[in-house]
């Protein structure tokens, strides 16, 4: 059976963990994802009967067209089109380029840049203080905060430079 495969299922509700809920359906109890962009939308209810289109994955439903008491609603997925979804206008982005923009700052670099849409979180050290750069797919550093010892976004990489 291929991963992604649409599916159409109705059931009932019966469990809500914010943007995720379980249907239990003709073949079982199927794992739901509205999303949180969705989960504004809708208001889901234990109990409620509702059909639900959408993309099975390995662990979930992706659902992109909820119905409930004849009411349909669509979700926008944001599609993730494997490497660049959407920097198309950035050309890849080369985490190379940020390491040596951080270095040329002055900055030690730990660990590996996070990647995010526009830019890459960098951990650097200068003087043996911690910053979190923002450092854009250009190069461009956008930002910098100081990190404190016990930060737990960056604990491993603070520790492994401990």
């Amino acid at each position: 059976m291929p991963h992604h495969e649409d599916r159409t299922l109705a059931g009932t509700i019966t469990h809500v963990f914010g943007h995720r809920f379980v249907v239990n359906a003709k073949d079982g109890d199927v794992l739901c994802d509205l999303t949180p962009h969705g989960a504004d939308e809708i208001t889901l209810r234990i109990g409620d009967k509702v059909k639900l289109e959408g993309e099975m994955k390995p662990t979930e439903l992706k659902v992109f067209r909820f119905t409930r008491g004849g009411k349909t609603v669509e979700i926008e997925h944001k599609k993730k089109h494997h490497h660049d979804h959407h920097h198309h206008d950035h050309g890849p982005a080369d985490p190379a380029v940020v390491i040596e923009a951080a270095r040329k700052a002055g900055y030690k670099v730990l660990g590996e840049p996070r990647r995010k849409p526009k830019h890459f979180e960098v951990l650097g050290t200068k003087k043996g203080a911690a910053v979190e750069l923002h450092i854009e797919l250009d190069g461009h550093i956008r930002k910098s905060k100081p990190v404190d010892k016990d930060d737990d976004k960056w604990s491993d990489e603070l520790r492994a430079a401990a």
